[in-house]
């Protein structure tokens, strides 16, 4: 039996379905049985049993250095233990609830407040607050919380939506691979599977006959979930599993070598990261630096704002560590919506369109100019360059740069050192920026291409929204032709452009990409011996006719079509 899904990360799996079952029902209307003080008391001694446990999480993840999984924790510890949500808890058991109906009545009531408010990231923060929320019922009512760090065999995780926390806790030698049948593959537990070179299936919403413990074939790289297999097809898909770990084995041979196409031409390929932590990884897969750090993780979650000083010795330690590898970091991507406690943002109806990013630092501009002081005096020990989000306009660009040349001349006056030559981009993921992209060029020294937002914006998609995820799409020529636009620009201005969106690790994507003259890619760390290999095997002047051709085409089906044609023809090699 064959389903469809959405591949979160690539990867061909075999392994015993292992079902996480969806947490204990709870009544939201059950009343208690017991005093105020004693539920209370319940309440309290469930998140300090869950607290403890993470603390010792977060001491074994410091001491293997997994930055990844302990910003889950940090961050799960910090939802738990908030006191603004234990008292709305408090306040629920005092108006007659029980401790598990209060506990589940003040998750979820938080998590449709995340989920109205239509921002993709706090989208995603919603499974890790039900994740602490299902935790602390489970404690409270006696009943067990799925344990993954002892596995005897090789399993794939089941489920409707997998807790981020609980595959970070797994077993990684028996985790073979996921698959859900809810979510999107930007959710927080998908970019931990790939970070942990896990195949991941989503979206994959009818798995009926698939029983517990029974032989499942995980083609992520296809979007396939196979079971109720023959001896025969076990067989058969024992074969498929084994010659694509051989493939994978092969990508080593990459670690060492540049990125470069089959005809020579050398691409320069890139990483996004969001902390320090990520950094060995890099040299690690043999990339050329970083394209994108997320910056916006050093402001979530903390009830104050870093300082200037706390953020100039990050960003000094990344720019050390790498030199004279070149690293981009982008100024806080923060919105309106994202809960940032020190910021104090207000709701608001659309904040995809709202008070948001670059909108948000040039209101802001002593939070902003804080920031780019940091980021200027670590220029002094790296090759470091600035990134601007979110740009739709020129008047916005414009305020950014002069509120940058005010920071630039309070250090020269201070007599601290900075680079003064420092490059300074923006981000190209609204659509008027990329139609106008000739004229933004002339005023940045380089662009990066958000595919992500890009996507979104031009196609009226909230990729988030599992009713209408199958729009979104960055194959649409839509799309295509506003990345080919500002690639186009960039070229004739002399001056260099990436994408660092999920688009740029796409084996099916890179190729046109290519076509459309892109020569530096940022991607996740896992994907970077990936990119190496399609790029070798691809040809830059047969990848030109495809991208053009790919350009004309009337639909996002359209291109699949003809990459799949061109691909069946050599033109690109066996990806």
């Amino acid at each position: 039996m064959v389903r469809s899904g959405i591949t979160a990360f690539n990867g061909k799996v075999i392994g015993k379905a292992l079902f996480i079952q969806n947490p204990p029902t709870i009544n939201p209307d059950c009343k208690r049985s017991e005093t105020e003080s004693e539920s209370l008391q319940k309440v309290s001694q469930a998140i300090d049993c869950i607290s403890k446990d993470m603390v010792r999480k977060i001491d074994r993840y410091g001491k293997l250095d997994d930055s990844m999984k302990l910003d889950i924790v940090n961050m799960q510890k910090t939802m738990l233990t908030d006191q603004v949500f234990f008292e709305n808890i408090q306040n629920t058991i005092n108006e007659g609830y029980s401790a598990e109906a209060s506990v589940h009545r003040c998750v979820e009531a938080q998590c449709a407040m995340l989920e109205e408010l239509g921002d993709a990231y706090l989208a995603e923060r919603v499974e890790d607050f039900r994740d602490v929320g299902n935790r602390l019922i489970c404690q409270i009512l006696g009943k067990n919380y799925p344990d993954l760090s002892i596995l005897e065999e090789d399993v794939i995780l089941v489920g409707e939506n997998i807790p981020p926390s609980l595959l970070a806790d797994g077993d990684e030698r028996h985790i073979k691979g996921m698959l859900m049948t809810k979510g999107s593959k930007t959710a927080h537990v998908c970019i931990l599977a790939a970070n942990m070179g896990i195949p991941s299936l989503v979206g994959c919403m009818d798995v009926e006959g698939l029983k517990d413990k029974e032989i499942l074939f995980l083609n992520a790289t296809e979007g396939k979930a196979i079971y109720n297999l023959s001896d025969s097809e076990i067989f058969q898909a024992e074969k498929e599993v084994e010659k694509y770990q051989k493939m994978i084995e092969k990508m080593s041979i990459y670690k060492g070598k540049p990125a470069e196409t089959k005809d020579g031409v050398r691409i320069q390929l890139l990483v996004n990261i969001m902390d320090a932590g990520s950094v060995e990884k890099i040299f690690e897969v043999g990339a050329d630096g970083v394209g994108l750090f997320r910056t916006e993780f050093l402001y979530m979650n903390n009830k104050k704002l870093p300082t200037e000083m706390e953020q100039f010795s990050i960003y000094r330690s990344i720019a050390e560590k790498l030199a004279p590898m070149p690293v981009t970091i982008r100024t806080m991507d923060i919105g309106g919506d994202k809960e940032v406690e020190s910021l104090h943002l207000a709701k608001e109806e659309n904040p995809f369109l709202g008070y948001r990013a670059i909108r948000i630092c040039l209101n802001q501009t002593e939070i902003f100019k804080q920031q780019l002081r940091a980021i200027l005096r670590a220029s002094a020990y790296g090759k470091i360059q600035i990134m601007f989000p979110m740009i739709s306009c020129m008047e916005e660009l414009e305020q950014a740069q002069e509120i940058l040349e005010d920071a630039k001349t309070e250090l020269l006056a201070e007599g601290i050192e900075f680079d003064q030559g420092i490059l300074t981009g923006m981000m190209v993921e609204v659509p008027s920026v990329a139609i106008m992209a000739e004229r933004f060029i002339e005023k940045v020294d380089f662009f990066s291409i958000g595919s992500n937002d890009l996507t979104q914006y031009t196609l009226a998609v909230d990729r988030q929204n599992e009713k209408i995820s199958g729009l979104y799409d960055y194959f649409h020529p839509a799309v295509l032709n506003l990345i080919r636009n500002s690639i186009e620009a960039c070229i004739r201005a002399g001056k260099p452009c990436s994408l660092c969106g999920e688009m740029a690790a796409d084996i099916q994507a890179v190729p046109i990409l290519l076509g459309l003259g892109l020569r530096k890619f940022s991607v996740n760390p896992s994907l970077v011996l990936a990119v190496k290999q399609v790029l070798a095997n691809s040809s830059v002047d047969e990848v030109k006719q495809l991208a053009i051709k790919a350009c004309e085409t009337n639909s996002a089906e359209d291109v699949r079509k003809l990459i799949k044609t061109k691909s069946g023809d050599g033109c690109y090699g066996d990806n």
